[in-house]
């Protein structure tokens, strides 16, 4: 996807990039962008000694972005270390993170390219005891990302004061990405006090959340990985947006109804919690709120996302209501 928060990087600065992750002695032999993503830009590097690479960058310092944006790769790197070292999800290992700016103009990481292809192209594929058996690994790999206590609530990129309680936090983020409509002065069904007010009143609600738990909070089919022939997930990537919250926050809960397989892989079922489909609401407004807005900052090629997600937006809003 075309963005205005993609920065585009030269093969002779991917040189650079590739020379101070890995020696001088090391060169690039393929270079080419890889498109899918909706904000950071990304590239694939294939090196002289068969290792093939992702090179992820952060956008333009001059470029606007969401408020919750500011600094999260450095969130991403953090997030990848924490499932690599506390759980069995397949990610990608990290070779650099690096925010002085010294080989681009933008904090980047270079991480390893997974295998296989993601599970959005091919899922329609595939047999169904295929997906079942993909859906069932994805909700124990969550269940082992969600089970990871954290020291305070908030985007790892910024948390809170350790000891905030969820709601105010939460109810934070709310704000913040009400701001960002009101920067870039886009218009929604709702004023932005009269939706904060709304949700506040379910605050009660949000504080039976206690425990900070490490959320991916992105982990929709276009970034899970799989091998085709056998169905065996073999990546999972885009830790940009993690955070220290509610599990009930992953796109899984989204829809009020996970399938049965993934349910069955994560081991319980969160939306049974007392307030949890109120919660659920908030998390579905916010998230729906973060789509209409982000295209105006973006720049998108087309106006598909935030069609959808308005109409998404409308049907929370009924139910807040």
């Amino acid at each position: 996807m075309r963005s205005r928060s993609k920065l585009n990087v030269s093969r002779e600065a991917a040189q650079a990039v590739v020379a101070a992750t890995f020696g001088g002695g090391c060169d690039l032999v393929g270079f080419g962008e890889l498109t899918e993503g909706y904000f950071n830009a990304a590239y694939l590097l294939e090196l002289d000694d068969g290792r093939r690479c992702v090179l992820k960058v952060a956008p333009p310092d001059d470029v606007p972005v969401l408020r919750y944006e500011r600094e999260i790769m450095a969130a991403e790197a953090e997030a990848l270390a924490l499932a690599a070292a506390r759980t069995a999800m397949p990610v990608p290992g990290v070779y650099a993170f690096d925010r002085t700016r010294r080989h681009l103009p933008s904090p980047y990481l270079v991480m390893a390219a997974l295998p296989g292809e993601p599970l959005h192209r091919v899922r329609a594929e595939l047999a169904p005891e295929t997906q079942t058996a993909i859906d069932r690994a994805l909700g124990t790999y969550l269940a082992q990302l969600n089970a990871i206590a954290g020291p305070g609530f908030g985007y790892l990129a910024a948390p809170a004061p350790a000891g905030a309680p969820w709601s105010a936090v939460f109810l934070g983020m709310l704000r913040d990405v009400l701001a960002d409509g009101e920067t870039a002065a886009v218009p929604l069904p709702v004023a932005p006090a009269e939706l904060m007010a709304r949700a506040a009143l379910w605050a009660a609600d949000l504080d039976q959340v206690r425990e900070p738990r490490l959320v991916h909070w992105d982990l929709w089919d276009g970034n899970v990985f799989v091998e085709r022939g056998t169905g065996r997930v073999t990546g999972i990537i885009d830790f940009e947006r993690a955070l220290w919250g509610d599990p009930l926050l992953e796109v899984q809960f989204r829809a009020f109804a996970p399938g049965d397989a993934f349910s069955e892989g994560y081991g319980a079922r969160p939306l049974d919690a007392p307030g949890a489909y109120r919660r659920r609401v908030l998390y579905n407004l916010y998230l729906y709120l973060i789509m209409i807005i982000e295209c105006t900052y973006r720049h998108y090629e087309t106006d598909d996302q935030e069609r959808w997600a308005r109409e998404r937006l409308g049907e929370e809003l009924a139910r807040l209501a």
